[in-house]
């Protein structure tokens, strides 16, 4: 790897000429270079209060200037995401995790040469950072493809599906479906999903607010692609889109499954709408983190049990301590040595163990 021009110089006054050089308004072929966007795989660290975390940041050019961003911690697989937002002003590089939402990760880096040099924001920790190129991107571990969905009245919807990239002929499959704010954590999801072997559908913001049109229309397409089991596909809500799930469940064709999150049940009237579930016999998958504060997590699930039936197969959780995207949030130990959020691996490891056995 060749290392950036301004790490070969010696002495102050090279460095002053450099800085002037910099400022004088000339176009040279690094500018040029630089207004590229940075893609490949870096590679490095953050610290805080001592505390080391190993960090890798693949950025990809998908179309002419559009960028996306994965970012992944070597030491804890679990907490990696795909950045919601990815966008690149040379030389400035900006990912946002989940933009609008709280505790989500906000990276601001500027790129010198093979390095990005910046600040990476995580809920209540400021750290700084240098990363370092390290080659290209690696494969991102599935196919990222386009499913066109036509749906008589409406226009034609072009979804994001992410299939497995390994050797088995079909595999199960989810629909993916939440409002605008859970977006992020839909997509976190599919993506890894996708590398452990289930076929992911994301469905627009839109149809979380909407009926079960699109959402059935959703299923019945995936059930058609070559690389998914027809038999082994289902629906996954959370918050505000858990209703709708529940509404698409109870229409042809029916769900083989359901993954339901933090789905409001705490009142006689919400429990109701998931009856379905156990009329319909569907096994179903709902999770709820302990320390979410949008909804009443063990009032809702006491109430969600009898809804589903008490059926094999049929799991409601409450995970105590955990946040709403399912971490373990940092805090200093009683060492005094920071320890970093950890992914909830019981979420993480159970969802896919559920999916597989269906």
């Amino acid at each position: 790897m060749q290392r950036p021009p301004f790490l070969r110089i010696t002495g102050l006054a090279p460095l002053l000429a450099l800085l002037l050089s910099a400022c004088s308004g000339n176009s040279g072929a690094g500018e040029v270079a630089n207004t590229a966007p940075p893609t490949g795989h870096y590679e490095g660290a953050i610290s805080y209060q001592g505390s080391e975390l190993r960090t890798a940041l693949d950025l990809r050019e998908t179309k002419s200037g559009q960028l996306t961003a994965t970012l992944s911690f070597p030491q804890m697989p679990g907490l990696d995401f795909e950045a919601a937002t990815a966008s690149y002003q040379a030389p400035q590089l900006r990912l946002e995790e989940a933009p609008g939402q709280p505790g989500g990760i906000v990276v601001q880096a500027v790129r010198e040469g093979d390095f990005l040099r910046g600040v990476l924001n995580w809920d209540s920790v400021r750290t700084d950072f240098v990363w370092v190129r390290r080659g290209e991107a690696p494969a991102p571990g599935f196919r990222d493809t386009t499913l066109t969905l036509t749906v008589p009245g409406q226009p034609a919807q072009r979804l994001r599906l992410l299939l497995p990239d390994d050797t088995l002929p079909r595999h199960p499959a989810l629909v993916l479906l939440a409002s605008a704010a859970d977006s992020p954590a839909a997509a976190r999801r599919a993506t890894h999903l996708a590398r452990c072997g289930i076929a992911a559908l994301l469905l627009p913001p839109a149809a979380a607010d909407s009926g079960a049109v699109l959402p059935v229309a959703a299923l019945a397409a995936l059930r058609r692609q070559a690389a998914v089991d027809s038999g082994r596909v289902g629906y996954w809500g959370r918050g505000t889109a858990a209703p709708r799930v529940a509404e698409a469940a109870g229409q042809q064709p029916q769900p083989g499954f359901a993954v339901l999150e933090a789905a409001a049940a705490a009142t006689r009237a919400e429990a109701a709408a998931y009856q379905v579930f156990s009329r319909q016999r569907i096994p179903v998958l709902a999770y709820y983190a302990g320390l979410d504060t949008t909804v009443q997590a063990a009032a809702s699930a006491r109430r969600l049990r009898p809804m589903l039936g008490y059926r094999r197969g049929s799991q409601v959780q409450v995970l105590a301590g955990v946040t709403a995207d399912f971490r373990r949030p940092g805090r200093t130990g009683p060492d005094g040595q920071w320890q970093w959020p950890q992914p909830a691996t019981e979420y993480w490891n159970g969802l896919v163990e559920w999916l597989k056995a269906r």
